[in-house]
């Protein structure tokens, strides 16, 4: 069976550590951005089965791009799952006219993490991979943009 593949969108090197010490040890390949911009580039270049973005995210809001996804044809279809610092109304509304799966409200448990990722991805079950080393998060991270600048 094919190893599902996640991209992680969020602009705070710490949470996506956190994120990758939780989710490296599934059976995962994972692939890190750290802005819209970059997000939308990994989601076109590297098909991932699932797309987690926080909202803020710089350059463009997580919902700004979600919505950009939902409108090309090529990559629509991925799973996306939103996450956000508190509980916005207007947020979750937008979210949900944009199809996105699930909109997590930190501090998320992991649990609720991992609940959020087998329902978008519609699956039974994951597994733990324990003869898997988990990929070092370095490694993981979606190459720079060459000519993107940004203040």
């Amino acid at each position: 069976m094919k190893r599902k593949k996640l991209l992680i969108i969020h602009k705070d090197d710490s949470t996506r550590r956190e994120m990758h010490n939780i989710l490296s040890h599934f059976d995962f390949d994972l692939v890190y951005a750290d802005d819209a911009l970059h997000g939308l580039y990994a989601a076109k270049s590297a098909s991932p089965d699932l797309i987690i973005s926080e909202v803020n995210v710089a350059i463009l809001n997580g919902l700004e791009m979600c919505q950009m996804i939902r409108n090309d044809k090529e990559i629509r279809g991925i799973p996306m799952i939103l996450l956000h610092n508190e509980l916005d109304l207007e947020y979750i509304r937008k979210a949900k006219l944009i199809e996105v799966n699930a909109f997590l409200i930190k501090p998320y448990l992991d649990n609720s993490l991992i609940y959020a990722i087998k329902s978008a991805l519609h699956e039974d079950d994951l597994h733990i991979n324990k003869n898997r080393r988990p990929l070092r998060y370095e490694d993981c991270k979606v190459p720079v943009l060459s000519k993107v600048q940004y203040a």
